[in-house]
Formats: C-alpha cells, structure tokens, sequence
C-alpha cells in the first residue's frame, strides 16, 4: 500500500498522480472540518436565490482588519484551518508568524486563491528545471479551474492551459489597467510588467456549481463554493476506486525497514496509538508538520534547520481619480492585478505585487480607526475608498528574513521557531516603493510610503526548504524526488523541499511538483 499524508494542494496533486498511474491510494489526514453549524448555514445559502442577511452576517463573522491588514482570515466566520494543531503539534514561535493547518484542504480552504508558475531565472539554485515542472503546471491545471487572461504576462510567464476561464474587473481595477496599458513602453523599460491576475476561481458556471455573482463576499468565503480549495478535489478522489481517505489521523513519524515503511499515528479524537505499514510514504503535510515528522522519525533533537520565507509586504496605493462609489458595485474581491517587477539594482530576482481594489475589509478598517466618528465622514471616506488600492507585495526568499525550526524532545515534542532577520529587506521593500514613486505619472497613484508594513517571517505563508532538494543530497536534504538522506522509500512533496522560495504565488508550483515526484517516483 502507498500512503499520502496530509489533503491539502500537495496531498491532492500527488494522488492524482498516482491514481493516473493505476495505483492504489490511501490519505491519511488530520481532517479538521467547517463546524456543522457554520456548514448548515453555507447549505442555506448555497440553496436560496435571495441570501438571507442574518445567514450572510454570520459568515462574514468577526474577522478583525486594521490599515495595516487582516488579524488572521477566517473562512465563513470560522477559524477551524487552524484549529487544533496546539494540542497536537505545540509550537513556540518568536517574531514568527506561521499558521499551519490540520483542516481538510489544509491552507487551501482560506487562500487567495492566487496561482502563478516560476521563472526559471528565480530556480536556478533548484536541481529542478522549469523544463521539469513545465508538463506537471498542465497536468494540475487539468483538475482545478483558473480564471485570467491571455496577456502581456503570458510571454513570462505562460497560463500552461488553454482551458482558462475570464472574469469581470472592478471599476478601479479596469481603469488602472487602462492607465498602465497607455504608459506600457514607458513602464517595462523601468521594469515593470503587468496583467490580470490568475485565480483559482470558478467564474463560469458548469453542471454543479452557479457561475460567479461579483457578491464580493471573496475575503469570507465564497457561498457557492467557487474558489478551489483541495477539500473538493478530494470528494472527486475518493469515487476512484483506488483511492481510500482515513481522516482523523494525526501522523508522528516514519520508520524506514526492510523495504518498508511503519507510519506511527495517533487519532485526532481520543489520541488512541495508530500503526500503518505500506511499501511508500509521500508526507504532503506543509512545511511545519512534515517538517516535525521527518525530525521525529530521525530523532534529531536539538537540530537547528533553516526555513526559507518569500518576505511578505504590505502598501497603500492612493489613486489620482475615483471610480465612483465603489461600495455599491458588484465585483470579486480577491487580487485584480499582478505587477512583476525586474530591477537588478533593487534585488536580483523577480519582484511580485497583487493588487486589490475595493471589498468591505477597507470599510471595516476605517470604522475601526474613525470609531464613533465614521458617519460624520462616511460620504467622505467613500472617495477615499474609491482611490484606495491594496498592494501586497512578496520577495523571493535570498532577499527575505529566514525561521529557524528546531525540535525539543517531551511529551510532546515541542517545535521552536525563531526569527532570522534579514536587515535588508526592510530597506529593499522601501525602495519598491520609492521605484513606484518615482513612476507614479504612469501609474496614476500615489504609494503611500509612510504606511508600508514589512511582515514577520512565515506570514506570507510562502515558506519551505527545510529539507531542499539538491542533487548530492546530505544530511536534512533530499534528492530530486524528495527523498530525504537516508531514506529509500519516503518522498517529501510539499514546500519543505524547496531550495528557494521565488516571490510568485507558490501553491501552484507546490503541486506540479508534487505531482513530477509522485509521477516519477518509480524511475
């Protein structure tokens, strides 16, 4: 038997690969799911053409946003991604914000739902090619929907489909694209490079589900479910009859002998002792648990590894024009714009910014700031929100602060996380923005420089290379097909192996190589 640990975007591109290939699957998963009170409410709406405003309240839920970002997202008012991996996998974390997940779909079923390939000139330190993971961005691109256009970008970085769904842009979005686009020569010869953003998202309606209704209740949780997450890739996965899903397992570690692999385990309820043997292992936990697990099995205490992070950044762009009140449109609140950015005098390696236009965050942020006082200035404010734009921004990793992970012995085992602060990205991050100031007639915005937020380590969620592929693998790395030193038979395919962490979003590569590996195990 071959095992898959873990259903988050990993888990589920590693057995469908493995599936294609006639082989018989079982997931073992932690399994954490939506309440059933929260999910009773979702059905309501799933099934009502007039959504119910109360419903609709409790979704929204208590998520808390200030003018420096979202506390922690929550999905349709609940924290269950993150619930209950304390109690399983305690962690003492400084300067460090990493938000692992035991849920079903893991960190999928709260994401942006932001997908983009790697450059090759960004994975040149991976024994890994983009020639390699070229086929795998099309084998995934087959089972989950993605939504863009066939533009400027695609000549950097190619859609890998030709089964792309459009969407509809927000007035800001539109009309910036549209400054952009009369100032394109202008703006790549300083560097910039720009286009639609690309989503995991379904637009358009099929058999199962509606198409989208520009709610803009993204950022909370889409009601009809439009947004991928690998939750529902896996209800496709177990009509297979290959494929069996154990939930409710919580992995501790491997035991590698004559040709087989022991799994010991626990169950989320009760924390009764479980055993599984198989022939072959694929740990697709994320980065932190696989990270515990692989530590565990080698009984390296005490052992500190490094964890790269894209470094995560936050700024305000202030348009030069409204685009009317905003608050009343239909749209999709999740990223409008993707600008990549190419200047070797402020880094050696691409440059990532995701551009959001209006949704209720920005409403909810200034009643928190203005108080008591928001409706004396509310026709005010929606100017301002209507000129507000969003830039979160992401650098490849050699330019990012890094974590430290180490794992102390107990009962249990406790991971320690620290922050290794890289001085220079604070100063390189400033100086995008100053690049953008300086290219603001083309832009038509204004960077609000003052109020850029440099996140901690880990928030971007961005992170891996604990145990990083290399082609002489030694001691906590791993070969090509994420086999750890040491081990024959366990592959890592999660962002634990790799080398370096580009500012692209990086779920979509997560799980073209998670697919190559699964598919390539055997050779």
């Amino acid at each position: 038997m071959i095992y898959v640990v873990g259903s988050g975007p990993a888990g589920v591109a590693c057995s469908y690969a493995l599936i294609k290939k006639g082989i018989e699957v079982t997931m073992l998963d932690a399994g954490v799911e939506l309440e059933p009170e929260t999910a009773t409410v979702l059905n309501k709406l799933k099934k009502s053409k007039r959504w119910n405003p109360l419903l609709l309240k409790k979704i929204r839920g208590n998520t808390q946003v200030t003018m420096k970002g979202v506390a922690k997202k929550r999905i349709y008012g609940s924290d269950y991604p993150y619930k209950e991996v304390s109690s399983h996998m305690p962690i003492i974390a400084k300067g460090v914000e990493c938000s692992p997940s035991f849920a079903k779909g893991g960190l999928s079923t709260v994401w942006g739902a932001a997908v983009m390939p790697y450059l090759a000139e960004d994975i040149k330190d991976w024994p890994v090619t983009i020639d390699d993971l070229s086929p795998y961005y099309t084998h995934v691109l087959d089972f989950m929907n993605i939504a863009s256009a066939n533009d400027d970008l695609a000549s950097l970085f190619p859609l890998y489909t030709e089964n792309y769904q459009n969407f509809n842009q927000s007035k800001q979005a539109s009309l910036l694209l549209k400054d952009m686009q009369r100032s394109k020569s202008q703006l790549n010869s300083a560097g910039f490079f720009f286009g639609s953003s690309r989503l995991a998202v379904q637009f358009s309606p099929n058999r199962e589900k509606p198409g989208c209704v520009y709610c803009g209740l993204c950022l909370h949780g889409c009601p009809y479910e439009l947004i991928y997450s690998s939750a529902f890739a896996l209800e496709g996965l177990k009509r297979n009859k290959n494929f069996q899903y154990k939930k409710d397992v919580i992995v501790e570690k491997l035991i590698e002998t004559k040709g087989k692999i022991k799994i010991a385990a626990h169950s989320r309820i009760g924390s009764k002792k479980l055993m599984f043997t198989g022939s072959r292992v694929f740990l697709a936990c994320g980065t932190l648990p696989t990270t515990k697990i692989m530590l565990e099995s080698m009984k390296a205490y005490n052992q500190k590894l490094a964890i790269k992070d894209s470094q995560y950044y936050l700024m305000h762009l202030l348009r030069y024009k409204g685009a009317g009140d905003v608050t009343k449109e239909s749209l999709h609140a999740l990223a409008q714009i993707y600008i990549e950015i190419f200047d070797k005098n402020i880094d050696k390696n691409s440059i990532n910014l995701q551009l959001y236009t209006y949704n209720d965050f920005y409403e909810d942020a200034l009643r928190h700031i203005f108080g008591p006082t928001y409706g004396i200035f509310k026709n005010l404010l929606k100017k301002f929100m209507s000129r507000l734009v969003i830039a979160q921004g992401y650098l490849h990793s050699n330019s990012s602060s890094h974590i430290s992970i180490e794992l102390k012995n107990g009962q249990p085992s406790r991971l320690i996380l620290k922050k290794n602060e890289n001085k220079a990205a604070a100063k390189l991050i400033k100086g995008i923005a100053w690049k953008l100031f300086k290219n603001r007639k083309y832009f038509k915005f204004l960077p609000l420089i003052p109020f850029v937020k440099v996140g901690k380590p880990g928030e971007s969620n961005h992170y891996g290379g604990s145990f990083p592929m290399s082609n002489n693998p030694k001691k906590f790395e791993s070969d090509k097909l994420g086999r750890p030193f040491g081990f024959k038979n366990v592959h890592l395919v999660d962002a634990s192996v790799f080398p370096s962490i580009p500012a692209q979003a990086i779920t979509l590569t997560i799980m073209a190589n998670a697919y190559r590996i699964a598919d390539k195990h055997d050779m």
